[in-house]
């Protein structure tokens, strides 16, 4: 009898386990998906990639075409776009926007893939329902959502952090060497990453403490992550001299210790230096953690510390190191939040923990946990909201870029749309390598007193056109706008309006024999 009640018990208990997987299986579909959408509504169709994005894509393309590695690339961070040429090797188009698109998807799926480990990541620390909710709050973070459309690097960089922080915490051993081998590609990824193997030494030391051979096994473990690294680094060093790793550690601790001796021009000293950073530091990480995190973390880590859990310890050094390359890049005034994202993953937990608090204190829980959701997915829509970008105008400032691109090939930067020079030469006739396509339009600053000392600095760089437009923040370019007759050295050859356009450019070529007259009278 004892018997048939055990063997029932484990059948029970069998049923029980399977349909709660099943349940957590149907809920992870519906977040994925739910954040998937998000995604696409959001997603810029039919615009072209920006700034550093628009480097890797160009990276990918070589690397499709030249059926090899791409050089004569200066970025150290590669194993993204060496990813995206794989993606890139199966298409067949000749329209450039269709692979930067293809950037920007492979980018959304990798952020929503993210949301499994940062569930099991959660499950570590609380249960399965909790747990679920905490991948909610990653899969819905505005931050992150939008960061997910620009074909960056960061999203596959914080894939590969978040994965190998939870391997290394396995209790399988052949998975805790799997999270140096993840390690070591995230490096590839952003060489930041190197600072991450701080935190798998430490947790490795302390979970394997009392095992034999613990520095043997440890050998082992970076051994892993550095056979990784080093074809990697051979081949960047044989393209542009520098490992894309070391080099770049070694080149930020340059330029530490001459800010420390004040030989820098970067910060008058040290204190400076150090102020910069951690205020910034501060301020960007409060920014970040907007609209929700900003409550749940701070309450979070406090009923953390209480709860005395050895893991949470992980996450807050995790944060620390993590926070690191952040704290340089703001020390020496590059101001970008994309640098803290990394963070997402641990914030995630960490906000469980005020919510695990709440519950409990509430006689209705699930009403708690809906009303949350509900919460958390209206203020991440309207955060969203608030930041959108107007794409209506992004679509009109490219079009425009290509006729700017018609008509010079040296111009002056009118930001922010002038970021689009940089594709607008971009044919169809594709694909190409990067050194095949037509030159890009060199762009010049503004930053003088008067157009005439403008033209007169840059003439020797070969200056045939200046382009303003309605709300450029140069006052020379505003005056030119505003007042063109004062120019008549400057003909009016495309005006915007005149081509049905509601964003307002024009595009003047300099008549230097009337330039040179001016300048006589």
């Amino acid at each position: 009898m004892n018997k048939n009640m055990e063997r029932g018990y484990k059948i029970l208990k069998k049923v029980k386990l399977d349909y709660i997987a099943k349940r957590t299986i149907l809920y992870l579909i519906i977040i994925s998906s739910v954040s998937l959408l998000i995604r696409l509504f959001y997603f810029p169709f039919d615009i072209p990639l920006t700034h550093d994005a628009v480097g890797y894509f160009w990276y990918a393309i070589d690397t499709k075409v030249l059926e090899h590695l791409a050089t004569d690339y200066g970025f150290p961070n590669t194993g993204w776009p060496m990813l995206l040429s794989l993606f890139f090797g199966i298409m067949d188009s000749n329209n450039f926007i269709d692979y930067m698109t293809i950037q920007r998807l492979v980018t959304i799926v990798i952020s929503v893939l993210t949301i499994i480990p940062v569930y099991f990541l959660c499950k570590k620390f609380f249960n399965n329902s909790l747990s679920l909710l905490g991948a909610l709050l990653f899969a819905f973070e505005p931050n992150m959502i939008q960061n997910s459309i620009l074909g960056l690097t960061d999203i596959l960089y914080i894939f590969l952090i978040t994965t190998s922080f939870l391997l290394v915490q396995s209790s399988n051993k052949k998975l805790v060497y799997f999270a140096f081998a993840i390690a070591s590609l995230s490096a590839i990824v952003r060489y930041e990453g190197l600072v991450f193997l701080a935190v798998l030494t430490i947790i490795f030391f302390i979970k394997f403490r009392k095992e034999k051979q613990v520095v043997l096994k440890y050998i082992f473990a970076i051994g892993i992550f550095i056979l990784i690294l080093l074809p990697v680094m051979y081949l960047r060093i044989a393209d542009n001299g520098e490992d894309g790793l070391i080099s770049h550690i070694l080149a930020g601790v340059q330029v530490t210790s001459d800010i420390s001796s004040n030989q820098s021009e970067i910060s008058p000293n040290l204190a400076t230096f150090l102020s910069n950073g951690f205020q910034s530091l501060l301020k960007y990480t409060g920014w970040v953690m907007i609209p929700y995190f900003v409550i749940f973390v701070p309450v979070g880590i406090i009923l953390g510390i209480k709860t005395k859990k050895p893991e949470l310890f992980y996450i807050i050094l995790s944060i620390m190191i993590l926070s690191i390359p952040a704290f340089y890049a703001y020390s020496r005034e590059i101001q970008e939040t994309r640098y803290l994202l990394v963070l997402m993953p641990f914030f995630s937990v960490l906000s469980l923990f005020m919510i695990d608090y709440i519950g409990n204190k509430t006689n209705r829980r699930k009403l708690f946990f809906i009303l949350l959701i509900i919460v958390i997915f209206t203020s991440s829509c309207v955060y969203i909201e608030l930041r959108k970008v107007d794409l209506e105008h992004e679509r009109e400032a490219f079009e425009i870029s290509q006729h700017v691109a018609e008509f010079t090939e040296v111009t002056n930067k009118y930001e922010p749309e002038s970021k689009y020079l940089k594709v607008a030469s971009i044919g169809n006739n594709f694909p190409i390598t990067k050194n095949d396509s037509i030159p890009q339009t060199i762009t010049l600053h503004t930053n003088y007193f008067s157009m005439i000392d403008f033209i007169k600095s840059n003439k020797e760089n070969n200056i045939t056109h200046i382009v303003t437009d309605d709300h450029n923040e140069s006052k020379i370019l505003k005056k030119l706008f505003l007042n063109d007759e004062k120019y008549p050295y400057l003909v009016k050859v495309y005006d915007s309006i005149e081509h049905g356009y509601k964003y307002h450019v024009k595009i003047y070529k300099i008549d230097y024999k009337k330039f040179i007259e001016n300048l006589n009278e």
